[in-house]
């Protein structure tokens, strides 16, 4: 193979999956060594069904079902790169045995809790607003809960890149006095594997908790210096793990007790939505699901549950 085929194949998936595979791989190679299926020099060697499920049944003992599947995705990906037939294809005993350890696993809870308005607002006095840092997390907070925002599309996970992160450049507002909304250009995210980007809205709130306040507040203490959108006083990024321990420190000291992550917000949004009745295909816009995905992230309270049980007589 030449050399361009090789950096046009090495393109095929994105950076963040193949970090994601390589562990996964590295597994497999531990798991080829235990049993032998190593050929000369350790070379790879076709995968049969057979030892495909004795991989996932090893897993099991470890992983949940839904990661299982992941490390046998990053098994065919390690197959294409050598040159070898997909060992997926036709394996009607490995599929089923897949569903069985499902069966077996349960369906886990949702581990992560949305972040509401009720608990936003906890966040908010939570902070001391005259500190910079605190500003800058509460814009973050405000972004990723108005804008429907995974959190990887508004921290900053690697070494800034701005063709990739969210940069100051990438926030507008619609009058330079008093504006009523900002126009944000996400130019990379989980469902954008050739970074078309996109653009959204998020708009004037009705309550003290306003993202255009929050945001226009964070803004003018930032400037206009390069580097990632939002960044602590001393020049560190925010990021997705930093974002994460900071919204649950202040959720567990104010006694709200769970997983809370930057995906909390998102999870919230749609939550919320669906809660004050903004229609499904609103929600799906405002999300960017192209599916009823987000149907999964919606957490339905146990009152209203209780409450249609009146509703029906």
């Amino acid at each position: 193979m030449t050399a361009r085929c090789q950096f046009f194949l090495s393109q095929g998936l994105a950076p963040s999956t193949r970090r994601v595979y390589l562990s996964a791989q590295r597994r497999y190679a531990q798991f080829c060594r235990q049993e032998g299926r190593l050929g000369l020099g350790g070379a790879l060697v076709p995968a049969d069904e057979q030892s495909l499920m004795r991989f996932a049944a090893l897993l099991a003992d470890n992983l949940h079902h839904s990661s299982i599947k992941v490390y046998l995705s990053a098994v065919r990906s390690l197959h294409i790169d050598n040159g070898l037939p997909d060992p997926l294809v036709n394996c009607l005993q490995l599929q089923r045995l897949l569903r069985g350890i499902k069966r077996v696993q349960g369906s886990s809870p949702p581990s992560r809790l949305p972040i509401t308005v009720d608990l936003l607002q906890i966040i908010q006095r939570s902070l001391d607003l005259r500190v910079y840092d605190h500003v800058m997390l509460w814009a973050a907070c405000c972004l990723g809960f108005f804008g429907f925002l995974r959190a990887g599309e508004f921290t900053t996970n690697s070494p800034f890149d701005p063709s990739i992160h969210l940069a100051v450049s990438d926030i507008q507002a619609d009058a330079l006095v008093d504006p009523t909304c900002f126009q944000v250009h996400i130019k990379s995210s989980k469902t954008d594997p050739f970074r078309v980007g996109c653009v959204i809205y998020v708009g004037r709130g009705n309550s003290s908790i306003c993202p255009v306040a929050a945001l226009g507040n964070f803004l003018s203490l930032r400037g206009p210096p390069p580097g990632p959108l939002f960044c602590f006083a001393d020049g560190r990024p925010l990021t997705r793990q930093r974002l994460s321990s900071m919204v649950q420190s202040i959720l567990h000291s104010a006694g709200y007790h769970g997983s809370y992550s930057g995906h909390s917000f998102r999870i919230g949004a749609a939550t919320t939505a669906a809660a004050r009745g903004v229609p499904d295909h609103l929600i799906k816009t405002l999300g960017r699901w192209s599916s009823d995905a987000y149907q999964r992230y919606i957490r339905t309270p146990v009152g209203v549950l209780t409450q249609v049980s009146s509703q029906l007589v």
